[in-house]
């Protein structure tokens, strides 16, 4: 593909919005970059082919296909290749929200971030690219829905990334165990007995980790198998889905389903159409 880049005209309609595009463009090959008093927008460059370094806050960070390097506004930057060509796409935005959102994503500060949804990322930064070099009478409401896309995606990656950390996979087998024998009692020390661990340990690592007891998520699991059997099983007594999602006592179970859903399961039925 070509160098190509595409410029938005903003409107005040536009940057009422909470999150809005203002360009977007891809180099076959960046050339090196130095801004001292930063970029006055949000950008996003994303790393295709080739590698390059961007110098932010005092660090230097290697960008490598596969990753992006996410640019607060007017912060002093310098980026340049290391391994020729260095191919990257780009896109500007900003907005009331982006910052927020961007911290839920946990992106606190410029620099450089892998992401595992290459296909996905990029396809929002290529329609973008499309739709700013377009004469779409709305491209600018258009590519402001993509910039929103874009930032969710990003954060969901992210989150993605983070829970899939050691702390995380070393409680698999407990919530794989956890999904096979929910619909009977479980006692902790079973739970316990999949990593070989204390009762103790075990609870505390799920408080490190989940920052909710084991029971506590068994619970949620419960509560989440029960939904299904709800509308299901039209004809099911309440005390009998309780009984199938490991509930010995029908009153406890709609007190923590009222609890969790804000509603009981009878309501939880009416409210998807069953009477």
């Amino acid at each position: 593909m070509a160098n190509k880049l595409g410029f938005l005209m903003q409107s005040d309609t536009m940057m009422q919005l909470p999150i809005y595009m203002t360009g977007a463009g891809h180099w076959n090959h960046q050339e090196p970059i130095h801004r001292p008093d930063g970029y006055p927008q949000f950008q996003w460059l994303h790393c295709v082919s080739g590698q390059g370094e961007l110098k932010v806050g005092g660090q230097a960070y290697r960008v490598k296909p596969g990753s992006g390097m996410f640019l607060y506004p007017d912060e002093e930057h310098a980026y340049y290749s290391m391994e020729k060509p260095w191919e990257v796409y780009w896109i500007t935005f900003m907005g009331r929200d982006a910052e927020r959102l961007a911290q839920l994503a946990s992106i606190n500060a410029s620099g450089v971030y892998t992401v595992q949804s290459q296909e996905l990322i990029l396809n929002h930064m290529k329609n973008a690219l499309s739709l700013t070099c377009s004469d779409k009478p709305l491209a600018g409401l258009e590519c402001s829905k993509l910039a929103y896309m874009f930032l969710i995606d990003l954060m969901t990656d992210r989150m993605h990334a983070s829970s899939t950390d050691q702390g995380y996979l070393r409680l698999q087998p407990v919530f794989d165990y956890m999904e096979n024998h929910y619909q009977r009692d479980i006692p902790l020390q079973e739970l316990a007995e999949q990593l070989r661990v204390s009762t103790q340990h075990l609870c505390l690592l799920f408080r490190k980790i989940l920052n909710k007891r084991p029971m506590e998520y068994l619970n949620q699991l419960r509560i989440q198998k029960s939904k299904e059997r709800l509308l299901e099983c039209p004809d099911a007594r309440i005390g009998e889905i309780a009984g199938q999602v490991g509930f010995t006592t029908p009153g406890y179970f709609s007190t923590l389903f009222k609890r969790m859903e804000g509603m009981t399961p009878e309501a939880f039925r009416k409210l998807n159409g069953i009477r």
